[in-house]
């Protein structure tokens, strides 16, 4: 079957063909010129008040950046040449996943991130919010050195007054805890055992805000060990999941996504199937061949259902008793034979913090001997360590007065457990309270003594992810401020007096003997072989723990966000701005309804509504989700944050204090918001932008999908492209909408932040964006993301319609935009069939009113120097990085050699987990570009109008059936 003919929608009120819609569809540009914003002035007005010469160019200029002149090295550094980058191997601290990194440094700065390709974790690739981290590194709102009682200090005062502080409280024998979130390095994990081995009464406690407890207590009972398995996606011919975001936010999200896309190419060996249960549109749920939407309470009740169907099949006899609601049993049997028809061979898995629920997965892959092959238990990962036991009794422990010392070590309760208020308020009983967050924060403001932790680029570590990859953690800067790692902390306040380097370095010595130090710190990892792994059978007591809970009306589902996370990179301004794979809204958090359940109470987007549960209430936006589950309320967590900085406090509401109420409750307040969506800005119209087939129709033809392609005649004159041809080609098989390349694209070429008022009026800038679009019912739509950006036609309309040739066609097939050239007349803008140029409306890098950007001294250091900070008044847009081209075409050129396929990696291609984006030379038949070119799949979007991009797409192929 063909999907040509499916009807495309970007959202309801397209898919409804609602008037305003249609309205703004038919304008060009609905943004007013800011000058003139309050005069009846169309756009060709105020050219004609401009005189519309050059006259208008000199006038712009005046508003233009000041020169600043440069300062030369007096002493230059031996290993840092001006103009020349140095890469350094280190480790990912955005979150636990640990990935492995390159970070490139520019006279010393931090500048770009990227994945370390010989990391078997993340092989490459590195999500968007691991790249955003460099510019939390240049974070003003990061303290500048430790603090007592609110007062700046010194550190030997710091030192003198915990060491004093906790041998008083041993001698008494108070309770010591420290307090972390799940450490990932493995050093840094022996040495807090070690610091809770010094006192008589300590303890380590590990809380993760988004937690895996249940998941870690399941595998206890089930197999008899506190593990979290490795999850082989790779080896999986039929994955089931259930409200399991694994390629957004669950775990290790860039590791699963490689595995995960490298068996969704119509033409490899063999191709996934992917069935998602889930309650709200997930990213994951996004790129399933089938998706079935569940309320919470309802996954147990398939679970369970999958169980008993594959007992039968089985022969065990063994039931779950758990009643199947809301799903239809049918489905469900289906599913169970896809399953037995893959056994050791599948894979089911579920992200719910809930006992009960992981129970019956884990006997469901023991049933399916995925047990020692798509599910490692001998090679754990230890990505997520939180217990939510221990943490509930260190809180009722702390209300109760028996906490004598609190040492907080990564973590914020105050903001992110779910009674972090009344943590907050217990905190008055301790008698020592230590924060080692980078800034005052929720918790740290409470907290005695504040000892920052510097950034993971300013930091000596190390992390294992897993049981067989060690990554080191090397400072690629020294520390900007007065600041030291975690390690050195704890050191201090045993008494020691080792450096954090000293320390990793002869913790590795003792334990990984065998690989030179020096070796190791170059490639960033050791890489050892995985142990053997083996089928263990389920333990029969463990199916006795599971019961039911009830359904309610309304039920709540709260979720990590892809960008924010936990809420920890909140002041991040990258991240506030990029758009929700799924939504495409930025700068806020929503609760999500089904249009099923808008319609029952009469909502619309941004209406203002009372969420109550049994745990409290929030007033929080309305956004109308396709494809949601009807008795789900979906709400991001991570939003809400007062204390963390400009840029995110006070965006969004905090959704901690809900977590585990279950039911809810909607009340309509009658205010209104306008939320800062992206995706409103495109829509494909009825035109073949995206092409999709099914895997059978795929096998029968490879142009399925794809087949009404025709050579079109041009008047033009050929282009001369005697050298190379530059081009790209993404597979939308591939693409999984992760926004990886977009935080890649903006860290790469300066890309500024503009702000959620700018974005309202559809000026966002960046230069690569995720277009998402819906086909089928607004009950369960199928969904297909496609990037988008400069397209570099050669027979660009842009070039034609430039009055003052700003936009031009290099030799070698780019389209370049000369910015000093650019007058501002945005007549590309309005003749690109794409829509992918961007107008700087206010020099947004550079002007006191979008403060949370890179304008202040500290913040301009992530700024890329080969690329130009664009001016007011100019147009940008994607240059393919061309400045990767020339760096890699000098460095050939010197080395007196071709230059090799692959060599030359844009930044969305180097980022991208999954390996969707392949750039190189289109004259070069060997490349890989070449080759892709002549694939069935390969299209160009709007090829009709023949202005013969360079950019193409392979068709996406949907594994209806599993063959």
């Amino acid at each position: 079957m063909s999907l040509l003919d499916e009807k495309y929608w970007k959202g309801l009120e397209e898919l409804r063909e609602d008037p305003k819609c249609l309205e703004e569809r038919s304008r060009e540009f609905a943004d007013e010129i800011p000058l003139f914003a309050h005069m009846e002035t169309s756009r060709r007005d105020f050219l004609k008040l401009l005189g519309f010469s050059f006259a208008g160019a000199a006038l712009a200029s005046c508003t233009r950046m000041p020169v600043e002149k440069a300062i030369p090295y007096l002493i230059q550094p031996e290993d840092v040449v001006p103009g020349v980058p140095n890469w350094y191997a280190s480790t990912c601290g955005g979150c636990p996943s640990a990935c492995g990194l390159l970070v490139k440094t520019r006279d010393g700065r931090p500048i770009k991130i990227e994945g370390n390709a010989e990391s078997p974790l993340n092989a490459g690739g590195v999500c968007a919010t691991g790249q955003a981290t460099v510019l939390s590194l240049y974070d003003d709102a990061r303290l500048k050195g430790p603090l007592l009682d609110g007062r700046p200090a010194s550190w030997s005062e710091i030192d003198a007054l915990v060491g004093r502080e906790l041998a008083d409280i041993a001698a008494s024998g108070g309770k010591i805890v420290l307090l972390s979130g799940t450490l990932p390095s493995p050093s840094l994990r022996s040495l807090a055992d070690e610091w809770v081995r010094k006192y008589p009464n300590a303890e380590l406690v590990v809380y993760d805000a988004v937690s895996s407890s249940a998941l870690l207590e399941a595998q206890e009972l089930a197999f008899g060990e506190r593990a979290l398995p490795r999850h082989v996606f790779d080896k999986a011919k039929v994955i089931v999941g259930l409200n399991c975001d694994f390629l957004g936010t669950w775990i290790s999200p860039v590791e699963f996504t490689r595995a995960y896309a490298s068996r969704r190419k119509p033409d490899g060996e063999w191709v996934s199937r992917h069935i998602q249960f889930e309650s709200r549109m997930s990213l994951t749920g996004a790129n399933a061949d089938l998706r079935i939407p569940v309320n919470p309470s309802e996954e147990l009740g398939v679970a369970a259902a999958l169980f008993n169907e594959l007992s039968r099949m089985a022969g065990t006899g063994t039931q779950i008793n758990a009643p199947l609601r809301g799903v239809d049993a049918e489905r469900v049997a289906e599913t169970a034979k896809e399953l037995w028809s893959a056994r050791g061979e599948s894979l089911v898995v579920s992200g719910t913090n809930d006992l009960s629920v992981q129970i019956a997965v884990a006997a469901i892959n023991s049933l399916l001997g995925n047990i020692g092959k798509t599910v490692d238990l001998d090679n754990p990962s230890f990505q997520r360590q939180g217990d939510d036991r221990a943490f509930q009794r260190l809180a009722d422990e702390l209300t109760q007065g028996k906490i004598a010392a609190l040492i907080f070590a990564g973590v914020n309760p105050v903001y992110d457990a779910p009674d972090g208020a009344a943590f907050g308020q217990a905190l008055k009983k301790v008698r020592l309270t230590v924060s080692l967050s980078d800034r005052l924060d929720e918790t740290s403001s409470l907290a005695k003594i504040v000892a920052p932790e510097s950034h993971a680029l300013e930091t000596w570590s190390d992390a294992q992810p897993n049981a067989f990859t060690y990554h080191v953690q090397q400072p690629v800067i020294r520390p900007l401020h007065d600041t030291r790692p975690a390690s050195e902390s704890l050191l201090r306040w045993m008494g020691r007096t080792e450096t954090a380097y000293e320390f990793v370095k002869n913790y590795w010595a003792a334990n990984l003997a065998d690989s030179p130090w020096d070796d190791c710190v170059r490639n960033g990892l050791i890489a050892l072989p995985p142990r053997d792994g083996g089928s263990r059978g389920l333990r029969s007591e463990a199916l006795s723990r599971i019961a039911q809970k009830p359904a309610a009306e309304l039920e709540l589902a709260l979720f990590e966000p892809i960008a924010l996370r936990d809420g920890r990179h909140a002041n991040n301004p990258w991240l506030q701005e990029l758009p929700d794979p799924v939504t495409k809204i930025t700068w806020d958090n929503y609760v999500s309804v089904a249009p099923a359940t808008a319609r029952e109470i009469g909502l619309q987007d941004g209406d203002v509504v009372t969420v109550k549960t049994g745990r409290g209430s929030l007033e929080i936006p309305v956004q109308i989700q396709p494809g949601q589950a009807a008795r789900t309320l979906a709400i991001a967590l991570g939003y809400g944050r007062t204390r963390c900085g400009k840029a995110g406090e006070n965006v969004g509401v905090n959704a901690y204090p809900l977590v585990g109420a279950g039911a809810a409750t909607l009340e309509k307040t009658g205010r209104r918001v306008e939320l800062a969506a992206t995706q409103t800005h495109h829509s494909m119209e009825g035109r073949p932008i995206v092409l999709e087939t099914t895997l059978a129709e795929y096998k029968k033809n490879p142009a399925a999908g794809n087949e009404h392609r025709e050579e079109l005649k041009t008047l033009w004159a050929e282009h001369d492209y005697s050298g190379a041809l530059w081009g790209m080609t993404i597979d939308l098989s591939a693409c999984t909408g992760c926004s990886a390349c977009v935080i890649g694209c903006q860290s790469e070429n300066n890309v500024p932040v503009v702000g959620r008022d700018e974005v309202r009026r559809r000026r966002e800038m960046h230069w690569i964006r995720i277009d998402r679009y819906y086909s089928g019912t607004e009950e369960n739509p199928e969904t297909v993301h496609q990037p988008m950006m400069c397209q570099h036609c050669q027979n660009a309309p842009c070039e034609t319609v430039c009055p003052v040739l700003a936009t031009v066609h290099s030799s070698d097939g780019l389209n370049q935009q000369v910015y000093n050239r650019c007058v501002g007349t945005r007549y590309c803008a309005n003749n690109c069939p794409y829509k992918v140029r961007r107008f700087n409306w206010f020099e947004y890098a550079r002007n006191d009113k979008f403060d949370f950007n890179m304008n202040s001294e500290l913040g301009a250091m992530v700024l890329n120097p080969d690329i130009v900070v664009r001016s007011r008044g100019v147009m940008e847009k994607c240059s393919l990085c061309i400045q990767r081209i020339q760096e890699k075409k000098l460095s050939a050129k010197k080395e007196g050699r071709p230059l090799k396929d692959g060599e030359i990696q844009p930044a969305c291609a180097q980022s991208c987990p999954a390996q969707a984006i392949v750039f190189g030379n289109l004259n070069d038949p060997a490349s890989r570009t070449a080759k892709l070119n002549k694939d069935g799949r390969f299209y160009h979007v709007l090829e009709e109008l023949n202005v013969r991009p360079n950019v193409g797409y392979l068709t996406k192929v949907r594994n209806k059936t599993n063959l």
